[in-house]
């Protein structure tokens, strides 16, 4: 398949208003962020996820917004190419690449973000680019934070905030349960992550890591487990929590 970039110049509209949005607020100082969504696969709506997050992210916070929407063959061409990050504040992740083989390609990616890029992980970028990894150095995992073998059923997650002080988790619930949802299994929390929000769909008796932020050499990672259904990537607790976490990747917090 070709590789297709297309460019969404959404409208700069800046909601500064925590009682609205209830969003940490932007540095209005600097320019609009340019971000890079990085979207793609099965077993998800990713053509309805891809409108969600550029047109709700924008409502709450300036961006103008690239994208790269492609199959797991597709994507490895266009991220494969000398520079395909440059020009970008950060890349989004929201794709499911789960059976990549080549361990070259995936350290390249990793390697962009230990220099400094910053990125932002969502769902099923955890079950991407690294199950079938050979070897025992995993870079991905460690990039993103968090390493996730499975998931569990479909039920509605009850996420418990444990992090309320820290400004991605500005205005967010001590406790909000999705309208629907997959909780990922985290099997190990890297030490260079911090765990900002906790999951779980047996009433509290067993939870995992479902939001945290992670410092990966030089580059700020924001990561949320969150997000299988449209449904729960349309909530305003959703949404404003990933504009928090682009506005802090990014040092675009106050």
């Amino acid at each position: 398949m070709n590789k297709k970039i297309s460019l969404l110049y959404s409208p700069l509209i800046i909601f500064l208003s925590v009682a609205v949005f209830s969003v940490a607020q932007e540095n209005k100082s600097n320019a609009p962020i340019k971000a890079l969504l990085v979207t793609g696969g099965g077993y998800h709506d990713y053509k309805g996820q891809e409108k969600i997050l550029t047109e709700g992210v924008s409502q709450r916070i300036s961006v103008n917004w690239g994208v790269i929407h492609q199959d797991a063959k597709g994507t490895k061409e266009a991220l494969s190419k000398k520079g395909w990050s440059d020009g970008y504040d950060i890349v989004v992740y929201n794709l499911c690449h789960a059976h990549e083989k080549d361990a070259s390609f995936v350290e390249s990616l990793s390697k962009i973000h230990s220099s400094g890029k910053p990125a932002v992980a969502i769902h099923c970028s955890m079950h991407s680019y690294h199950w079938k990894i050979p070897g025992k150095t995993k870079h991905w995992p460690a990039m993103l934070g968090v390493t996730s073998p499975r998931h569990g059923k479909h039920a509605p997650i009850t996420v418990k905030n444990v992090k309320p002080e820290h400004p991605v988790m500005k205005g967010f619930p001590k406790q909000w349960v999705t309208p629907k949802g997959e909780l990922y299994h985290i099997d190990k929390t890297w030490p260079t992550a911090t765990v900002l929000a906790k999951g779980s769909i047996d009433k509290g008796k067993s939870s995992h890591d479902c939001v945290w932020v992670n410092q990966y050499g030089k580059g700020k990672v924001f990561g949320t487990t969150l997000g299988h259904h449209n449904e729960t990537m349309q909530a305003k607790e959703y949404l404003n929590m990933v504009s928090n976490g682009i506005l802090w990747a990014t040092d675009r917090l106050k």
